[in-house]
Parts: structure tokens; sequence; C-alpha cells
């Protein structure tokens, strides 16, 4: 018999946004960044890889409403 593999994020919807302060080596003051849930995992292993050189800070928004996203931050990650 098969279990399934209950954890936090299984759970919640793709179509989700976040909304993180960041920074990066590029721009001298932190930004925020509009990120999709479904996307979180390859920035995270990007980040963590050397491929992408953001620090990501505190989540600021979490919400199913793109355009709100957008409204809070510069930058998009989707």
């Amino acid at each position: 018999m098969a279990h399934a593999n209950h954890n936090h994020e299984a759970l919640l919807p793709l179509d989700l946004f976040r909304v993180y302060e960041v920074t990066d080596p590029f721009h001298a003051a932190p930004y925020r960044l509009t990120l999709r849930l479904a996307r979180e995992k390859r920035l995270l292993e990007d980040i963590s890889s050397g491929r992408k050189l953001l620090r990501l800070g505190r989540m600021v928004l979490e919400t199913r409403e793109l355009a709100l996203a957008r409204a809070q931050s510069q930058a998009m990650y989707l």
C-alpha cells in the first residue's frame, strides 16, 4: 500500500504568489520580488548552487492575486 507524502508545500496551490524582500550584488538597495510558488523550489536551488546571486529576506505577502503581488514588488520570477 502506497503512502501519500503530506507536507505543507504539497498542500498549497501552485497559483500562489509570494513577495519577498531580496538583495543582490547588482542593486544598491533591497527590493521586492514576486515569486510563483510553483517556481520557488527551483529558485532556491539556483540560489544555493550559485546560479542566482540573490538573497531572500522576509516574505512580505502571500496571495493568489497576481495583480496584488505585482503591485507590491519591483521584480517578478514567475
